[in-house]
């Protein structure tokens, strides 16, 4: 029996799970940036969590499950060709991050969030310290990441200086994000 479109059907659902996953975090956490009392802020940081962890954590599980199969199937080393090095580089830098970074600041919203609820009132300054700046960053990166990881698998760059140069605008694209939408969201 041929593994290969089985691993190929695993990869595919654990890339729509994160991606979807993140995509859902994303708003939930724009949500909570523009919710307008304490009781709407604590949803949003609620719905990221679940999100996160129903979504997010298994799509992250099965893609590097199966993408390690997968090169073993096409015979592809870790380190053959740039665009295999940036898929799995980024994805474990992405994977570590998600799971330190990520993971502690949607919990210390969720748990501000649920103060907020228990003390009755709402506070911004709660809010905003809820969310120091490595950690948005950490948070705004995942997206612009994970299209430099798609861009990687979909055009197979065989050149070391597109895939950095792809991993630079990433990056840069995570910072504008985490400079301009907490302030754009909470605009009214």
């Amino acid at each position: 029996m041929d593994l290969y479109p089985i691993l190929r059907l695993v990869h595919l659902l654990g890339f729509l799970l994160l991606g979807s996953g993140l995509l859902a975090v994303f708003v939930s956490e724009l949500r909570a940036y523009r919710a307008p009392d304490a009781v709407r802020f604590a949803e949003a940081a609620w719905y990221t969590a679940r999100f996160y962890d129903a979504l997010v954590v298994p799509g992250a599980i099965l893609l590097g499950a199966s993408g390690y199969f997968l090169l073993d199937q096409l015979g592809l080393g870790f380190f053959d060709q740039p665009w295999v090095v940036g898929m799995w580089g980024l994805f474990l830098f992405e994977f570590v991050e998600g799971n330190t970074l990520t993971r502690i600041q949607f919990l210390r919203t969720l748990r501000r969030s649920q103060d907020l609820l228990a003390a009755g009132r709402d506070d911004p300054t709660t809010r905003e310290t809820a969310r120091p700046f490595i950690a948005r960053l950490a948070h705004f990166l995942d997206l612009p990441m994970l299209a430099v990881i798609v861009w990687c698998a979909t055009l197979r760059p065989g050149s070391w200086t597109a895939v950095g140069i792809a991993v630079a605008i990433g990056a840069a694209t995570g910072l504008v994000l985490t400079l301009v939408v907490p302030r754009w969201a909470t605009r009214r």
